[in-house]
């Protein structure tokens, strides 16, 4: 009896176990594949995503610097398309309006010039042209031209928005994770702007025919969330719904007040430094709660704009915007920023060698205050609503003994030493 082969089995035909070991390894090259497509969709799916938040990142620098060096004139001239010359008075901190033009056309991927949709916001897509950079920079991983959201409070001059651009300017746009109930964008962090890769068309979206213009053509809404409305609240996709189908394929990369406010204060301090340079003997400060310097300029284009004042009693409160005008562009005294700007003064005649900052003894010393946070409120009598350190809030009582700022804080310090 043979070992290994039952009574009664018939013997192996020729050839069954390799036509088994075939089959088998039939199915094992048949998941491979699906397997292999699969991680291929996902790396492909990734990659996508890299490329397109790159272009984002991209948009959201090139719109930073943009908006810094606005303003060296005032107000410049421009010709609009009906030539007629007007006045921009741009200044650092004003953003783009978005690109309204229709698709394809003479005008488009230049800014729009009035910025007027309602809903406080206007929506179009990023003005590539206007920002100076290359049209396949200001594009997704799909070929499609960023779109971009703008708050009202850092639109160019407009009827809804003359109001000053500075440290107090503050954001209006709400952002939610793909969850739909995580506010990215908490009190104190809200948007300047939003920009948006629209990625490949969803069911129902036409960009070919129809509708080629129409923001719902390229961004979607979800649970209350709309990125296609100029006010949102925005929502950031990839998002599924519960059947697991996915209804937000938008990227979205956020300005907030906050992050462009710290740049823009940046060439304030500067402009503030230059000025009080030209000073043989240095301003006294204005008065922290003095006449109009608890007072938002709500009309950049006054002609008779009334300044926040030196006072030869104080030594430790506002920039003196009388004094420093004729040193300054005039963006500097028409937002404001002598009025949201802490300055403190050692003389050695009016105010004494007290003022320290960092342990050493400046000739003065300048604070920006970053944009206000959760719980700041301004315009304020409050040295505590513009500085965050503890140990600098005091500063308006007489303690001038002033800290470096925290890595955390808003505000940044310049001296002279």
């Amino acid at each position: 009896m043979n070992a290994g082969r039952c009574p009664g089995c018939p013997p192996p035909r020729a050839g069954e176990g390799a036509a088994l070991l075939i089959v088998l390894l039939a199915m094992v090259l048949a998941l491979s594949a699906a397997l292999m497509s699969t991680l291929a969709g996902s790396n492909l799916e990734i990659e996508r995503q890299r490329k397109s938040f790159e272009a984002l990142a991209q948009a959201k620098q090139a719109l930073i610097a943009w908006s810094v060096m606005q303003g060296d004139l005032w107000p410049p001239m421009e010709i609009d398309k009906n030539g007629v010359e007007k006045p921009t008075y741009r200044r650092p901190g004003v953003l783009p309006c978005p690109d309204t033009n229709f698709f394809g056309d003479s005008n488009s991927g230049n800014a729009s010039g009035s910025c007027s949709a309602g809903g406080g916001t206007s929506i179009g897509r990023l003005p590539w042209k206007s920002l100076r950079i290359g049209e396949d920079s200001a594009r997704d991983a799909h070929g499609e031209v960023l779109w971009y959201a703008l708050s009202d409070g850092f639109r160019g001059n407009t009827s809804l928005n003359a109001a000053a651009i500075n440290s107090d300017s503050k954001g209006t746009l709400l952002l939610y994770a793909a969850n739909g109930s995580t506010l990215l964008t908490p009190p104190g962090e809200e948007l300047a702007a939003i920009i948006f890769a629209p990625g490949a068309p969803l069911p129902g979206q036409d960009r070919t025919t129809a509708l080629p213009n129409a923001a719902a053509s390229y961004l979607e809404a979800f649970d209350g969330k709309n990125n296609a409305s100029a006010a949102g609240p925005f929502i950031a996709g990839p998002v599924k719904d519960a059947s697991g189908d996915r209804v937000v394929n938008d990227l979205v990369i956020g300005i907030s007040a906050r992050e462009l406010i710290a740049v823009v204060e940046k060439r304030a301090l500067k402009e503030a430094q230059n000025a009080l340079s030209q000073f043989a003997a240095l301003p006294n400060p204005a008065s922290p709660a003095g006449a109009n310097c608890v007072s938002p300029v709500s009309n950049i284009k006054s002609a008779s704009l009334a300044l926040c004042a030196s006072d030869g009693a104080t030594c430790a409160g506002r920039l003196p915007e009388d004094r420093l005008e004729p040193y300054v562009a005039p963006w500097f005294i028409q937002n404001g920023w002598g009025r949201v700007m802490i300055y403190a003064l050692n003389d050695g005649v009016s105010c004494t060698d007290t003022l320290k900052a960092g342990g050493k003894t400046p000739r003065y010393l300048l604070f920006a205050p970053g944009a206000a946070r959760a719980g700041q409120r301004r315009p304020s009598s409050l040295l505590a609503d513009y500085l965050d350190d503890p140990a600098n809030t005091d500063g308006w009582s007489g303690n001038l003994d002033f800290a470096a700022p925290e890595p955390d804080s808003n505000d940044q310090l310049r001296t002279m030493p």
